[in-house]
């Protein structure tokens, strides 16, 4: 089973500074640097037909990780304003548009068919540049490209000769669209990567189920639903703070947070059965 990397490509208008200080023995979660002051609307496009034979699958597995991220807000922060609507853009309205065209749209996901340069699962950007649309915009991609290259002995060298390539291409799974849909959305909110300092306490083999959506990695091979997790609130109350979308105003964002088991306010998987 071939475990791909979620690369995380988010492209700043703003400069956004990473704290490089380690703790030891803790789980570090770090934040974008962004936050939206009210509520943001989520714009799901439509798939070009040319990308996949189930877009209304695609389509309705978005609309699945945005009420996972509801369900997980409501249980862990009850407190605050977690309220996501999301708006269906079909492909007539948005084929040949940008973001620019939607100034409606806080959050958008969109479809590519498949990524045949960094081999990555989906990718982030954010644009908050222009006063009248501050947007972080996901991109997913529906399909694995699989390239292979051919190599063949020069006798007369006796190097290896490059002869061709090969290219296959495969649907991912609804499922792992899921996945991947969940863990980028958490970036359009914000949120950064989970780091797991502390690797040995984790026995289980699928830690970026277990500790966080927003753990780095992501097996497409696998069927299991990811679900954001306790701690993954956490961090977008850190972010937010406990009253959530168009509360208290956002005053400073952490970069950093570093989370050890039995925290009182966040801790990692070891927990959050307790939660």
């Amino acid at each position: 089973m071939r475990t791909k990397i979620m690369v995380l490509m988010v492209c700043f208008v703003l400069l956004v500074c990473i704290s490089m200080t380690a703790f030891a023995n803790a789980d570090e979660y770090r934040s974008l640097g962004m936050s939206f002051k009210n509520e943001p609307l989520v714009c799901i496009f439509e798939p070009h037909p040319t990308y996949t034979t189930k877009s209304s699958e695609v389509v309705l597995a978005a609309e699945n990780s945005v009420q996972l991220w509801r369900d997980a807000l409501n249980k862990h922060s009850p407190n605050g304003n977690w309220n996501l609507d999301t708006v269906f853009i079909p492909i007539k309205w948005h084929h040949t548009a940008s973001p620019y065209d939607f100034p409606m749209c806080d959050i958008l996901l969109s479809f590519e068919h498949s990524d045949s340069y960094a081999y990555s699962l989906g990718y982030t950007h954010m644009n908050f540049s222009k006063s009248w649309h501050k947007f972080s915009q996901a991109t997913i991609f529906l399909n694995d490209y699989k390239a292979t290259q051919h190599y063949e002995l020069n006798l007369d060298t006796g190097e290896q000769e490059h002869i061709k390539t090969t290219v296959k291409i495969e649907a991912f799974s609804i499922t792992a669209i899921q996945n991947i849909i969940t863990h980028e959305f958490g970036h359009t909110l914000g949120l950064g990567h989970y780091k797991i300092t502390d690797y040995p306490i984790y026995t289980d083999d699928k830690p970026w189920i277990e500790a966080s959506v927003m753990y780095y990695a992501l097996d497409p091979a696998d069927e299991e639903i990811v679900k954001p997790t306790y701690v993954d609130v956490k961090m977008l109350e850190e972010i937010y703070y406990a009253d959530g979308f168009g509360g208290t105003p956002v005053t400073r964002i952490p970069q950093t947070a570093y989370y050890h088991a039995g925290d009182t306010d966040v801790c990692t998987f070891r927990c959050s059965a307790f939660k």
